[in-house]
């Protein structure tokens, strides 16, 4: 190609920049960054959601790109070693408040550690106990059910009592003395009598 080319383009190239200068936008429409919103992003610096709200129009991608553009870097993201998921698992299956696991990793904020329990495959225990119903007995098999976690539904099938653990069967009914002494066998209990004195 010939120098009159290269020069040819060169002009072009002027020419597309000082008409984009002149109607404030790109050649695909985009609104160009303007001195004033590069003191804004000087400012703050690369904190994305804070120059969101400074300058409204402009998106999160396109602040993330100015900024990069411009030698700003958010601080780097914490990589997390097999050390620290083993004591999140430890803390995130035992029980641990949420204080207690944020001052463990102070490096991350509570969304971000739930993330990295539920990516390797850590649930916290949310499960409440049965509500006491009043009845002594009946009230021992399901604490004792809760804490060897079972339903009311393997309740009913290892005592095989049809639904009636499992639907309530004794609200507004007298209790079910044979369905409550199968479910305490069941549960490897034993039915003993006790006497008023």
């Amino acid at each position: 190609m010939s120098l009159a080319h290269y020069a040819h383009n060169a002009r072009s190239a002027q020419r597309a920049r000082a008409r984009m200068e002149r109607a404030g936008m790109n050649m695909n429409g985009d609104i160009l960054w303007t001195d004033r919103e590069r003191e804004v992003i000087r400012q703050i610096g690369p904190d994305f959601d804070a120059i969101r709200k400074k300058l409204p129009k402009r998106t999160r991608i396109a602040i993330a790109a100015q900024c990069r553009r411009m030698g700003l870097k958010q601080k780097s993201q914490h990589i997390w070693s097999a050390a620290e998921i083993s004591k999140l698992k430890r803390m995130y299956r035992g029980g641990a408040s949420v204080a207690e696991i944020c001052e463990a990793f102070p490096h991350s904020i509570w969304d971000n550690i739930q993330q990295v329990a539920r990516y390797h495959g850590s649930r916290r225990d949310y499960r409440r106990p049965y509500k006491l119903t009043g009845i002594p007995g009946l009230d021992e098999v399901r604490r004792r059910c809760f804490e060897i976690r079972w339903s009311m539904r393997d309740l009913d099938k290892a005592a095989k009592t049809g639904s009636y653990f499992r639907r309530c069967g004794w609200i507004g009914k007298n209790i079910n003395h044979r369905a409550l002494g199968r479910a305490i066998e069941a549960l490897d209990g034993v039915v003993q009598a006790r006497w008023n004195e």
